[in-house]
């Protein structure tokens, strides 16, 4: 008996140790499923902010995609427009409509701004479309919001486009309301307004409303939006008032346009030029 008290007296440290361990191991053995889902935690977070990350970039990377495929899905829908077509439908006791009561008359060729100015008098915006795409001189080009311009030289695969903000650039407009219309041009000072003549003195306008195209011109469709009516002014020695308009179109953040195609115009141009023989 007094060889074991010695004995647990000279080793007591390292019997406490052994002790110590095996206590530590019975935690360990106890809590080892909280330790495995903790990690799983751990390491399902880490993974969670490391797929976001990488879906961010993979997102970045496929916008330009995306767009590209936006726009010609509005390109489509713009030509199924019934400003896009020509109504054939006669009312007639005798004819019959056996051709179908609507004809295409305009579509549209999508196209991306490569480079564009407003602080010219005469500004140009250059599109990565050209001859190879379809696109002749004289074409309109407008945007999801209202005019851009026309074209007005070409290469194989790039375009130039006079801008509405261009001293040269005049369009024939309406008053969607009351449906007078006149021409529109930059005033050459303000890169948001344009300035809309011709339109009687007679005429109720009021600041706010609509300003669209007419459709008389070989460029765009009827009713395309061009701005809202910013401020009427009256002078007692002229006959016509003088219309600010706000433009709907912001030039100075044009990304994607599309062109305007007349597949009537070779028609019109042909009409044009008999009636001057004539």
């Amino acid at each position: 008996m007094y060889n074991l008290f010695r004995f647990f007296v000279r080793y007591h440290l390292f019997i406490l140790f052994l002790t110590l361990e095996v206590f530590c191991f019975l935690l360990i053995f106890r809590t080892k499923h909280y330790n495995q889902v903790a990690y799983i935690g751990i390491a399902n977070s880490a993974n969670g902010k490391l797929y976001s990350t990488v879906r961010s970039i993979t997102d970045y990377l496929y916008l330009r995609r995306i767009s590209d495929s936006l726009v010609t899905e509005n390109a489509s829908l713009r030509a199924r427009l019934s400003e896009s077509k020509i109504d054939n439908h006669v009312d007639s006791l005798r004819v019959l409509d056996t051709a179908g009561r609507y004809t295409q008359h305009f579509t549209y060729i999508t196209a991306r701004v490569i480079r564009n100015s407003v602080n010219q008098s005469s500004n140009l915006i250059f599109l990565d479309r050209g001859k190879l795409h379809g696109l002749t001189k004289q074409m309109g080009v407008v945007n999801a919001n209202g005019i851009v311009g026309q074209v007005i030289s070409i290469t194989d695969n790039y375009a130039a486009v006079m801008s509405v903000l261009s001293k040269d650039f005049k369009v024939s407009a309406k008053l969607k309301k009351s449906e007078y219309f006149g021409n529109m041009h930059w005033d050459g000072v303000n890169t948001t307004s344009a300035t809309m003549e011709e339109i009687p003195k007679h005429v109720p306008v009021k600041v706010g409303d609509t300003v669209v195209t007419s459709g008389f011109s070989e460029l765009f469709p009827r009713n395309i939006m061009i701005g809202k009516v910013r401020k009427v002014n009256i002078q007692p020695d002229k006959n016509f008032l003088d219309i600010s308009v706000d433009l709907s179109t912001d030039f100075g953040n044009l990304n994607y346009v599309y062109v305007v195609k007349n597949l009537k115009r070779n028609e019109i141009q042909t009409l044009d030029s008999l009636v001057v023989k004539e």
